[in-house]
């Protein structure tokens, strides 16, 4: 059912106490009155017959007090005072006696006698607990005529919203009731009414049968369930559950969670829950838990990485894992001290995403008592591994994935790096360079740029090529021209105006997706069309977007990243199909990360009150070998963590996975079309001179090799200058 109408709100007013003003009315103002007891007897009458009819109402004799208010009703000379009195506990005992038709004429009377009683909660129960005593048509209709009704009180509308959705779901209309109390919290003019509405659902729910909060509980997902009306639900099932010791840890950690990050207008409700239940089954002590940012300019992704996590507790816990999961929001300012009390069977802590955040954790002293899993690129030196461990990637792991794709599946071994002159762009080009130099013997050309003068970038690409094709020709020079005889004779200096012949196959770009849409369109420009483009995990965001790319450009380019949407693991697709059904839309890294974090962690299991970094590393080496979600993440035996990154390639509509069968051979093919096209320059520009000298082009070209002089074999120096190993050398010497 869909509800339009727009809420009012009117004031809420206090019913006076009646028998003051009925004492207040027949009291005189400083002059003594005697009368005879003839004139007393029919006043005296009345007030013995309300005597009565109140006594009955506070011992619980509804039926007797309905009766008794009844008569007095019949009185003629009743005041006003005391008719809003009789109108108002006939109303009320009529409606708990059972008589909801005349309890519903009886409030109309009382609120005609006294307009704003309708206003005041005693109105509004009287009235919820006359309608649910009607025939379910009859309800219907009134319930429907009183929400629509905006000259009505917003709190009785509120409540005829809150039947009708309690209605809707007991006839299968779930779904769409939950959606309509959603709407209706969200419309609630203040604190005071949202507090009104989450106490009458939890009190409903509380009278919900199981198989009715079975159903409701479906509707639960780890993103609604600290929102109303879904927080209730998880209350009153957690409430349940609770019953049973052996589900009280996954219990607490329900309402633990809700306490914790829940936004309900009333917390005093949970507190209610709560605290009994602790005082008899006490705080749980095992159990994981997560140091997140929850506000601030770090909350999305905190609430991604718990979004996550949520749903691998969630899985877990159905699947008969017990333990508890608590949060801690790091941008609360009392964050450490909650961190310093979490029991020492809250082993392990995902987080936290900050170095600062790290660095005070580390100077309390707080990795001593709880192992922490860092959703940080690096941790400080002699800590991986011992006082704490890394779960996310390092920049070390990016270049590393680039590296072996590059040479091991394209044959790769010659590298260049043009970074931004900036401390990430300088940080990881060194880091490229130092790797690269490791793994392949030989040197990393670097040069950069200014970052923030796109004006200059064409010229600085055209300038890192014409170095790199120098140090090509002094490296064809000592050598002898080896390799591509193509080029070999390009270096004769009989040929102008060709392309340029870097000595590096593939380009490390350090940099934004939306820089290199300009940069890399300059090596083009400067006809170099072979070079593979490096990338880091910075150009997923700006590919995300989705926008149309000039596709030819990025044939060549790849970057790594933690999340594969295209490929997914029997992991990734549970994941999927959970936030499918839960209407979440589509996981990222930062969910991967939650859901992957909380599943290693349960699988480790609980350790014992002595461990130490040996005990975490050990359980490390076999829990590791899950069906990951993400990038999977391996820990040696010291404990220091390596991610095996996924690849990807810009594509027109963002980017797709990489396949290193299909991308060596498109290089393979672009570099052949390109020596096509140098072949084709040099044949136009030898018969053109072979035209100018008047002779044939064979003649031109016999008289060119003739001409051609030899290359002295390379020394010592040169071979270690360009490390060519592998070719004759003389000695010293001879230089």
């Amino acid at each position: 059912m869909k509800y339009t109408s727009s809420l009012s709100l009117r004031g809420v007013t206090i019913t006076l106490m009646v028998m003051a003003l009925t004492v207040a009315s027949l009291s005189g103002c400083g002059k003594q009155v005697i009368v005879t007891p003839q004139a007393t007897s029919p006043r005296g009458a009345e007030q013995q017959l309300y005597k009565q009819a109140r006594a009955a109402y506070d011992s619980g004799d509804y039926i007797s007090a309905s009766s008794l208010f009844d008569r007095l009703l019949q009185k003629k000379n009743l005041s006003e005072p005391e008719k809003r009195s009789a109108w108002r506990y006939f109303a009320l005992s009529t409606i708990k006696s059972g008589k909801a038709f005349l309890g519903l004429q009886a409030l109309d009377k009382w609120q005609a006698s006294q307009p704003n009683a309708i206003d005041t909660t005693e109105w509004q129960d009287a009235w919820v607990l006359a309608v649910k005593q009607l025939p379910q048509n009859k309800a219907l209709t009134i319930l429907e005529s009183t929400y629509n009704n905006t000259s009505k009180p917003w709190g009785l509308r509120a409540n005829a919203a809150l039947l009708l959705a309690g209605v809707e779901w007991k006839k299968g209309n779930t779904g769409a009731a939950l959606t309509s109390l959603e709407s209706l919290y969200a419309k609630a003019p203040n604190t005071k009414y949202r507090a009104a509405l989450e106490r009458r659902l939890f009190s409903e729910l509380k009278d919900a049968d199981a198989q009715l909060l079975a159903t409701l509980s479906g509707f639960l997902t780890p993103e609604n369930e600290i929102t109303y009306p879904y927080s209730l639900i998880l209350l009153e099932k957690a409430h349940r559950a609770a019953g049973d010791k052996q589900n009280w840890p996954s219990a607490w950690a329900a309402i633990e969670r809700l306490r914790t990050l829940g936004k309900l207008a009333d917390p005093t409700i949970i507190d209610s829950v709560l605290a009994p239940l602790q005082q008899e089954f006490g705080e749980p002590t095992q159990g994981i838990a997560l140091a997140l940012p929850l506000t601030g300019p770090y909350g999305n992704i905190g609430w991604k990485i718990l979004r996550g996590a949520g749903i691998a507790h969630w899985q877990l816990t159905n699947n008969g894992y017990n333990f508890a999961l608590k949060v801690i929001n790091t941008e609360s300012p009392t964050w450490e001290q909650e961190l310093a009390a979490l029991p020492e069977g809250f082993t392990i802590v995902g987080g936290p995403l900050r170095k600062e955040i790290f660095r005070r954790i580390y100077e309390r002293d707080l990795t001593e008592k709880h192992a922490f899993f860092s959703f940080l690129s690096s941790l400080p030196a002699g800590t991986e591994g011992n006082d704490a461990w890394r779960f996310f990637s390092s920049p070390k792991d990016q270049v590393q994935t680039l590296l072996n794709f590059a040479q091991f599946d394209l044959g790769i071994n010659k590298f260049a790096a043009l970074y931004p002159n900036e401390n990430y762009g300088k940080h990881m080009a060194q880091l490229f360079a130092e790797l690269a130099q490791q793994q392949t013997q030989s040197s990393v050309l670097t040069a950069s740029y200014a970052p923030k003068d796109p004006q200059g970038w064409s010229k600085d690409v055209k300038n890192l090529l014409i170095k790199s094709d120098q140090e090509n020709k002094e490296l064809q020079a000592v050598s002898g021209n080896v390799g591509n005889p193509l080029y070999a004779k390009m270096n004769t200096g009989q040929y102008e105006d060709m392309p340029y012949q870097p000595a590096f196959q593939a380009v490390f770009l350090p940099d934004s997706w939306k820089n290199m849409e300009s940069i890399i369109p300059h090596f083009f420009f400067h006809q170099e069309d072979r070079a593979v483009f490096l990338g880091t995990a910075l150009w997923e965001q700006g590919l995300s977007a989705g926008r149309k790319l000039e596709s030819r450009y990025y044939k060549l380019a790849v970057f790594p990243g933690i999340w594969n949407p295209f490929t997914p693991t029997n992991a990734s697709k549970q994941l999927v199909e959970e936030m499918d059904d839960a209407g979440l839309g589509k996981p990222d890294a930062w969910v991967g990360l939650g859901y992957d974090f909380i599943r290693l962690a349960a699988s480790m299991g609980s350790m014992p009150a002595d461990w130490d970094d040996d005990t975490v590393n050990a359980e490390l080496a076999s829990a590791q070998h899950m069906d990951w979600s993400i990038a999977p993440i391996t820990w040696d035996a010291d404990g220091n963590a390596t991610e095996n990154l996924f690849l990807f390639r810009p594509s027109k509509n963002g980017f797709v996975p990489v396949n290193p069968e299909s991308f060596s051979n498109r290089v393979n093919t672009v570099r052949i079309r390109h020596d096509e096209r140098i072949q084709m320059m040099m044949d136009e520009a030898d018969t053109k001179k072979a035209e100018e000298l008047g002779i044939s082009l064979e003649e031109y070209r016999r008289q060119q090799a003739t001409a051609a002089s030899s290359t002295r074999p390379i020394t010592t120096a040169e071979a270690e200058k360009y490390g060519l190993f592998s070719f004759e050398t003389t000695p010293a010497t001879s230089q």
